[in-house]
């Protein structure tokens, strides 16, 4: 993935200028990779939070609740990622999206 192509941490035109500041901080390519790295290691379609618990465990630390969510949602939108089905089980109880690579994404 080209750094051109990863786009920068989200800011809202009204948020604090702290917002801004813990934006810069954020590595977003990094927790893409992280993403997907996540997935290379799995045999079948993972739900978001599952894969969030698996990037938490591979960095030991906490990640924020929408850093995977958001991470999955561009890597879907460039064709690494896709949504398998929407079979999945969240937190509380729900149905949800199911993710996994895309064919190009395994090959990476």
């Amino acid at each position: 993935m080209s750094t051109q192509s990863i786009p920068a941490a989200p800011t809202r035109r009204g948020d604090p200028e702290t917002s801004y500041e813990a934006a810069e901080t954020v590595n977003v390519n990094r927790m893409q990779a992280e993403t997907v790295k996540a997935l290379a290691g799995l045999r079948e379609p993972v739900e978001e939070w599952r894969l969030q618990e698996r990037v938490e465990q591979r960095l030991g630390c906490r990640l924020g609740d929408s850093t995977i969510r958001t991470r999955l949602k561009e890597l879907v939108g460039k064709g690494v990622v896709v949504v398998t089905d929407r079979n999945g089980v969240s937190r509380a109880g729900h149905r949800c999206a199911r993710y996994a690579l895309a064919e190009m994404g395994v090959a990476a």
